[in-house]
């Protein structure tokens, strides 16, 4: 198997655009790390800055919200 992460397929990013238009309380989380996921594997493909840039500000905006949730679960 290749170290390489598979490219981001244009029908992944579609399923992900239909799951951010449909989507309800409570999927935040489950669509950030969707999106972060998605990002990184576009940034693995490429050298440029700016995309890697990109795919990081995903991965702090995932921990953030995985923060707040967690803050929220310690609160009950």
């Amino acid at each position: 198997m290749s170290d390489r992460t598979a490219r981001v397929s244009p029908r992944e990013i579609a399923d992900f655009l239909a799951a951010l238009r449909s989507r309800s309380a409570g999927d935040g989380a489950a669509l950030l790390a969707w999106k972060s996921s998605l990002l990184d594997r576009i940034a693995q493909s490429t050298a440029d800055p700016q995309t890697h840039a990109v795919a990081e500000a995903a991965r702090v905006e995932l921990a953030a919200a995985r923060s707040a949730d967690d803050d929220v679960a310690g609160g009950l």
